[in-house]
């Protein structure tokens, strides 16, 4: 019987076919695509979380408004007319979050700055026009500069950052008095992604961080003592006394991801 002739037999060697690396590569695609995908719903719920609670914000403090003819933070008579509100935690009924320019003994300018905007969230809790447990507890010396404030005592936006009430110019504008006007503001919050923020610009008012009653705050943009280290929006001009400005544009190519915007009452 014939032996086998040595190094006859063809040895294969293991591999994927065309086929095969078709079919790993498709798949890659879809669980990437998948994950970029599920990210962008994720950003995108973001926005709208944002969007939806300054509405929501704006109605409370407005029906807060109409059922006690005061602000919520500056009603002086809500220790009487809100339940589980204690003395201490009224405001000075002036109409104006977190500011007495009268200065009158015993309620010093800044210890009604920093109490005002904490009782903001408390009050309308309180009164069921927000959910959550606050307790109405001052702000520190410095959360206003830095758009701090305690988890327990300030509003969280999607991004974790505490929103503030208060009486205030923080806005940017293009003239020198739309830039310099104090009003009651809502500040939404930091840590909003540039290109979000900007999204909820074009949602909310103009697309123009500095008209509008939607604006960037003063802190975010070229050319002023920053917040954070990022720039959120550019390529305007500030306004100066008796000079007209320039408006400035989101700076989506920057992709900062702090940024923070203020909404006008």
């Amino acid at each position: 019987m014939e032996q086998p002739v040595r190094g006859s037999r063809l040895c294969h060697q293991g591999g994927f076919t065309l086929i095969e690396i078709a079919v790993v590569i498709i798949i890659i695609g879809l669980i990437l695509g998948g994950v970029l995908k599920g990210q962008e719903l994720i950003r995108s719920a973001r926005t709208h979380s944002v969007a939806d609670q300054g509405s929501a914000v704006r109605a409370a403090i407005m029906a807060f408004a109409d059922r006690y003819r005061a602000l919520p933070g500056d009603y002086d008579k809500a220790s009487a007319n809100i339940p589980g509100v204690e003395t201490g935690q009224d405001g000075d009924g002036n109409g104006r979050i977190g500011y007495d320019d009268s200065k009158t003994p015993g309620k010093p300018d800044e210890a009604n700055r920093l109490l005002e905007p904490a009782l903001v969230w408390l009050h309308l809790a309180k009164a069921g026009f927000i959910t959550g447990a606050f307790d109405g507890k001052p702000l520190r010396p410095g959360d206003l500069h830095g758009w701090s404030c305690p988890p327990e005592t300030c509003l969280l936006n999607a991004f974790n950052a505490p929103m503030i009430f208060i009486y205030a110019n923080e806005q940017t504008g293009v003239s020198w008095a739309s830039d310099t006007a104090y009003s009651n503001q809502l500040w939404l919050g930091k840590n909003i992604p540039v290109e979000l923020i900007a999204e909820l610009d074009r949602k909310m008012d103009d697309g123009n961080p500095s008209t509008g009653h939607f604006r960037v705050g003063d802190g975010f943009i070229e050319g002023v003592p920053a917040l954070v280290g990022d720039v959120c929006a550019t390529g305007g001009k500030l306004a100066k006394k008796d000079q007209e400005g320039s408006p400035f544009k989101w700076d989506v190519k920057n992709q900062a991801a702090d940024c923070g915007a203020v909404l006008l009452f």
